[in-house]
């Protein structure tokens, strides 16, 4: 079994294989790769497994480099999910190896491999902490809208008799930006930046790889939602409300149209994102819409541990967007929120 870093020539059978994999992610794509290289200005490192000249692994890896040395992230980005998706033991077991080379180099002040959603790591990394988000689920076959809480089915049709209607609108992204930072900021995160939404347009096939989903009320948008589509799952990316129409439900109208709407189109999963413990709000929401929870992991390997000491400012100014410990775990700690949710 080789181990190689992925190249130009073998990036076909690298995106064949993912895309025909039981647990392949959006994440592991060459698309978001190359969404994330311009808009991180970070280094890749994917890493392939090679037996008899066939691909029986990989495992995305990207870095960045701060003053206390390189951070590797499998997957930076949002808890953007990483890991070893592999064939065989032996070839989910090279290529961690591989990446604990990597997390073991002088100039390496850590790395944090986040495990796929799906399946648990096996064996896992070099690792001096741990981490967890809940993760939640819907599972979209069947009569999965009998499994929606009550609330959920009144939330729908509240919006319906205000006259909501929801549409697809892939040129709404200047919209969908604006709504969102607002209402990030607006809790004290730290939302999604111009470029991405920017890059998203570049990089990705609107009605195949996303879709903009749109509440209006008399031709005024107060409610959007971008989805991202791979494989047999949806991902549940950046909802946005304009603030004052919250009362009016239209995130839900928009949640019921286009669940129903991806399964008729044959999807499987409904992929609500990582929710922190403390977020229980958050959680409860996308509990009524049937989703179950797949706890996933965080492993940190930090080789540096004065870094403990640094306020989380200094995190996020040096390594932005990459995760390089557990904000539980400093010296200092205070509330921080993520903006997927």
């Amino acid at each position: 079994m080789d181990v190689i870093q992925l190249s130009p020539q073998i990036e076909p059978l690298y995106e064949a294989f993912v895309s025909n994999h039981s647990q392949g992610m959006f994440y592991y794509s060459l698309r978001y790769r190359n969404l994330l290289c311009d808009l991180l200005q970070c280094q890749e490192h994917y890493l392939v497994a090679i037996h008899n000249e066939q691909v029986q692994g990989v495992l995305p890896v990207m870095s960045t480099v701060g003053s206390a040395g390189r951070v590797y992230n499998s997957l930076p980005f949002y808890g953007s999910h990483g890991g070893p998706l592999a064939e065989t033991p032996e070839s989910a077991k090279a290529l961690i190896e591989a990446f604990n080379t990597l997390a073991s180099a002088p100039d390496c002040l850590g790395a944090t491999l986040i495990s796929n959603l799906f399946v648990p790591t096996e064996p896992l990394p070099v690792h001096t902490h741990t981490d967890y988000r809940i993760g939640q689920i819907t599972d979209l076959s069947g009569d999965f809208e009998s499994r929606f809480e009550s609330s959920a089915r009144r939330n729908v049709k509240k919006a319906a008799s205000q006259g909501i209607k929801v549409a697809v609108d892939v040129d709404a992204l200047p919209v969908l930006r604006e709504m969102h930072q607002q209402n990030i900021r607006a809790i004290g995160g730290i939302p999604k930046s111009d470029l991405f939404f920017d890059l998203a347009a570049k990089h990705f096939v609107p009605h195949k790889d996303y879709k903009i989903y749109v509440a209006s009320i008399e031709n005024e948008i107060i409610g959007s939602l971008l989805l991202f589509y791979y494989r047999d799952t949806v991902e549940y990316f950046t909802p946005a409300t304009k603030d004052d129409a919250r009362s009016l439900q239209p995130l839900p109208i928009i949640l019921n149209t286009a669940m129903r709407e991806a399964a008729q189109q044959g999807y499987r999963w409904w992929n609500w994102g990582g929710t922190w413990e403390t977020q229980t709000g958050v959680y409860r929401f996308k509990r009524k819409w049937g989703a179950q929870d797949s706890h996933y992991m965080y492993y940190v390997r930090i080789n540096d541990p004065s870094v403990l000491s640094w306020p989380k400012a200094r995190f996020l100014n040096e390594y932005p967007n990459f995760y390089v410990a557990p904000f539980g775990a400093l010296v200092s700690n205070s509330d921080f929120q993520e903006d997927r949710s």
